[in-house]
């Protein structure tokens, strides 16, 4: 089972880009969330792939996570492949471990490897979604609780966007599954955590035709841990997931809407991509994440005493003090 956590507040995903942004906001950012395969190049000998990280840049994230609490954010585990998930990440993230706390780590629910017959991998260059089957699901669950256990911290999956018809599983009545029917029966079988990308399940609603709100109402709330809110574009007819304008309003409406009924939230991210910092420019992006936060005051009034959960946490971080 999930073990209780601290309640962050609201993050922003870090880049080497947003050091000064971070910095001069610390009052309004009470986290950040690291995607530690950005320290890294891919470099391959024959067939063979593995990681080697920059010094340089992963110690100015460790410089950065001095100064407030760090959430791991995966890009490249690839945990959905058949043939297996990138192990080589798995070992670039021990490393990260041996340097840097964290309060727990996640996934995106999808893939990008795809093994070839002569045993090479091929890289997707995108993110590709789970088929919502037994299959797939007979195939992520043990991973899952492999990860769940592998750390002394919670392990939390990400829904992803899809811009194509999802393969599906029928039950009896023949009802197809959908996300949030996959999404509950991987929770059901393992202790992960759902990490909830408000964003790119808007996206997949205002692309697919169905009603987000009829759809999240079915959704295991209380194993949602951390949200993700963001901005895209539409291009072709598609809203995109790419992380670069100001959140939508709509967004917004689904993050009040949501709140009151996860009562286990612990973290609302705004993600950003670095591109979009001059685009957007660092007042535009501080005020989305003052939004955040004024939404997140809100929810601590419905979920908890903020005051006495600062003085528990407190109390236990001089019991570790003491001990260690």
């Amino acid at each position: 089972m999930l073990q209780p956590l601290r309640k962050l507040g609201v993050g922003i995903n870090y880049h080497w880009d947003f050091q000064d942004l971070i910095r001069n906001n610390l009052s309004t950012i009470d986290y950040i969330e690291i995607s530690p395969d950005i320290f890294c190049e891919e470099v391959f000998t024959g067939n063979t792939r593995h990681f080697r990280m920059d010094n340089s840049k992963l110690q100015d994230a460790l410089a950065i996570g001095n100064l407030c609490p760090v959430i791991v954010h995966g890009l490249g585990l690839s945990i959905g492949s058949a043939s297996g998930w990138n192990s080589d990440y798995l070992s670039m993230l021990d490393q990260y471990a041996q340097q840097q706390s964290f309060s727990w780590h996640s996934e995106h629910l999808g893939f990008t490897l795809v093994k070839n017959q002569d045993g090479s991998e091929d890289h997707a260059g995108l993110l590709l979604p789970m088929p919502f089957t037994q299959d797939a699901l007979d195939l992520l669950c043990p991973r899952i609780q492999q990860l769940c256990n592998r750390y002394a911290v919670p392990f939390l999956l990400e829904n992803t966007t899809y811009y194509l018809p999802a393969l599906t599983d029928t039950y009896k009545d023949g009802r197809e599954w959908d996300e949030i029917d996959f999404l509950n029966k991987l929770v059901a079988r393992t202790d992960c955590g759902l990490l909830l990308d408000l964003y790119n399940f808007y996206c997949n609603a205002i692309n697919f035709g169905f009603d987000p709100y009829h759809a999240l109402a079915r959704l295991q709330l209380d194993r949602v841990i951390e949200i993700h809110v963001a901005g895209g574009i539409i291009h072709e007819g598609f809203l995109l997931d790419v992380h670069s304008s100001e959140v939508p309003d709509a967004v917004w409406e689904l993050l009040e809407w949501i709140l009151p009924q996860a009562p286990n939230l612990c973290a609302i991210t705004y993600e950003v991509l670095e591109q979009a910092l001059p685009l957007m420019g660092e007042a535009n992006i501080v005020a989305q994440l003052q939004r955040c936060k004024t939404l997140w005051n809100q929810y601590l009034t419905i979920h908890c005493n903020p005051f006495t959960d600062k003085m528990e946490f407190n109390k236990q971080e001089d019991k570790d003090n003491v001990a260690a």
